[in-house]
């Protein structure tokens, strides 16, 4: 819009707002920083022209941001940055779409790719009728976004006009409906957005057809001009203003205020569901996960070997190397936000390009990062890896000191701000911390789950337990999941009797075995099961193996047949994706936690969850990436 009416417009929209019962929050990203809510100075910065403004995507945010310039958020822009500051439901003028001649110059809006992985609900008078609109709502179709007719029909409408000659999937007339809607989708932790096209007022549907001939005028001239891209729309909506003599921007002001209206009382019906159900979000229906452990910058490498296939040490082959961001926890904080659950991570990171990029990159997924410590003098963590070429682990060398600088009052700040109802530890960080973990979650009545990360690094819980049990003799009901592979699992043992942690011959119990499990693992297992009431045991391509008490005092062992990859493209993440999904669900079956941080899960809900969770680790197998970007709720909740 032009100044001084778009200035005008958005003061107006945000008293529509406030004036049916929601809080209002313009979005842009001035000097730096993405500002949710802005001042008077602020709207006439935006709005005046006197400083570049830039029209701003998910693409463009980093670029924005890092050149202090100001930006004019996109619907893509806007969702990201709603989601970020936890606001579901967002009101604009109508979403971009697929662009007329799509088929070949491939020009469609990312406010689709948004809409398909941001769920923010998203109230709009449907797509400009400059768009090609059968094919924008088939790619919403299979974006898997689902569309709704607000009104007493499910015509689809196209901005100027209330029917585009298109049907909606779906239809509600009723703000309380549209809310109900979006409540389920955040209970079943779905990750996409969701349209609901509203008609414009009738008053301006006389209009209509004037601003259509208009636009098709303003089309044909976009196209003798060459203008295309992020320039086609401004352009478009600028020029029939124009032709109409500022009918169609009458029309515009006038439907952006009628979403406004319908997207505040459907914000504060949805207030209402959570209120009603004693909880402010959905954020809040379940206790947070928090994982502490590493973020680190993966370099990986993959040899080409010789025909034989068989690789010599002391020299050196050609391959491929990438570098991601990687590091246990997360890896395992990634995978469980991905597939649904509330996830913060607290980690240590240097004050480098290296933790830059990290933060950057977690946020770019939308996860949270308010508990990233960053450490002055101390270089952000690195782990190399070399693969054979079937994505065999050959050797990593890992550079993991920054870890041991995460503190007692680092831990203890996040236990008390978030009350963690699950969380996940890897053992990157020192005995110190793990035991300052262990102990805060006591105190929270927290349910802990334990991966061991390496052989090495493994016996750290041990230490940790040993400290504690100067304090209190009890320790065996502080991990209440252990999530070791073989080799973990063997030292573990060997060391827990070692250090007296764990009777070399356990009191009297009913052992039920599988019979498909090798006999050392059932013994280790059997072991550490005074220490660690369930443990899950990575058997890699062999599947996994469990034990739990499934009875008074009795124990009972398990073996999980594996899940098959399609194809092999790297084992990084792998274990760390399972562990991830694992956490995923106790997140979301918080209602079985009891008092003492455990879960009354019976062996068979385990074991399901168990069976689930090798899903996750899979797609890992499949991926050229440590975790997934395929996974999604609904990966652990299809049967």
């Amino acid at each position: 819009m032009p100044y001084p009416q778009n200035v005008q417009t958005a003061r107006q929209v945000e008293q529509v707002v406030a004036a049916h019962g929601s809080t209002p929050a313009t979005i842009a990203l001035v000097d730096g920083k993405i500002h949710i809510g802005l001042s008077d100075d602020e709207l006439l910065r935006l709005g005046e022209g006197r400083e570049p403004v830039v029209k701003t995507s998910r693409r463009d945010m980093a670029m924005v941001l890092s050149q202090g310039i100001l930006g004019a958020t996109t619907v893509s822009g806007t969702m990201l940055a709603a989601h970020m500051a936890g606001i579901r439901v967002f009101a604009t003028g109508g979403i971009g779409g697929v662009h007329r001649g799509a088929e070949s110059t491939m020009d469609i809006s990312a406010d689709l790719t948004e809409l398909g992985r941001t769920p923010v609900a998203v109230v709009c008078a449907g797509a400009k009728s400059i768009l090609d609109l059968p094919k924008t709502l088939e790619y919403l179709e299979t974006l898997g976004v689902p569309v709704v007719a607000y009104g007493n029909s499910n015509d689809f409408p196209a901005f100027f006009t209330p029917k585009s000659g298109l049907k909606a999937p779906w239809s509600l007339n009723q703000p309380n409906q549209v809310a109900k809607l979006i409540n389920y989708s955040m209970g079943l932790g779905l990750q996409n957005g969701l349209v609901v096209a509203v008609p414009i007022p009738s008053k301006h549907v006389k209009s209509s057809s004037k601003i259509e001939q208009a636009i098709e005028l303003a089309l044909r001239e976009s196209r003798d001009r060459g203008i295309q891209g992020k320039e086609a729309t401004p352009f478009l909506l600028k020029r029939v203003a124009e032709i109409t003599g500022g009918t169609s921007l009458a029309a515009n002001i006038e439907l952006v205020k009628n979403n406004a209206k319908i997207a505040s009382q459907i914000a504060r019906s949805l207030a209402d569901i959570n209120s009603r159900c004693g909880i402010e979000s959905q954020a809040k229906q379940s206790r947070p996960l928090l994982v502490v452990g590493c973020a680190a910058v993966d370099i990986v490498s993959k040899v080409q070997a010789n025909g034989d296939g068989r690789l010599e040490m002391g020299t050196s082959y050609p391959g491929t190397t990438s570098i991601s961001v990687g590091g246990v926890g997360h890896n395992i904080a990634c995978a469980a936000h991905l597939l649904g659950a509330d996830t913060a991570l607290l980690a240590t990171l240097g004050n480098d390009v290296h933790g830059t990029s990290i933060k950057a990159d977690m946020q770019s997924l939308g996860m949270d990062t308010q508990f990233l410590q960053y450490q002055s003098g101390a270089h952000t963590a690195m782990c190399k890896m070399i693969y054979e070429s079937t994505g065999e682990l050959l050797i990593a060398v890992a550079d993991m000191q920054i870890n041991s600088l995460l503190s007692t009052q680092n831990i203890d700040e996040a236990f008390d701000k978030l009350n963690p109802g699950v969380v996940g530890l890897d053992s990157n960080v020192d005995t110190l911390a793990i035991a300052s973990v262990l102990k805060a979650a006591k105190r929270f009545n927290t349910c802990v789950v334990f991966e061991p990360t390496s052989v090495p690094k493994s016996t750290k819980i041990l230490a940790a337990l040993a400290l504690i049990k100067e304090e209190r003799p009890d320790v065996g009901s502080l991990v209440h999941i252990l999530t070791p592979n073989v080799l973990e699992l063997k030292k573990l043992a060997q060391l827990a009797l070692e250090l007296g942690l764990v009777a070399d011959k356990s009191e009297s119990r009913t052992v039920k075995c599988s019979t498909t499990l090798n006999q050392d693992i059932a013994e280790s297992m059997l072991t550490l099961h005074p220490l660690f009431p369930v443990i899950i045991v990575k058997l890699g391509k062999e599947g996994a193996a469990v034990v739990s008490s499934s009875a008074e005092n009795t124990v009972d062992i398990r073996h999980i047949e594996p899940h098959k990859p399609r194809a092999i493209k790297n084992t990084n993440g792998a274990g760390d994706s399972m562990v991830g999904a694992l956490l995923a669900q106790l997140y979301k079956h918080q209602s079985l936690l009891t008092a003492n941080g455990h879960f009354a899960l019976a062996s068979r809900d385990i074991d399901t969850m168990v069976n689930r969770a090798q899903r996750a680790a899979i797609k890992s197998v499949e991926s050229s990436l440590a975790v997934s970007r395929h996974l999604s709720p609904d990966l652990l909740y299809r049967d």
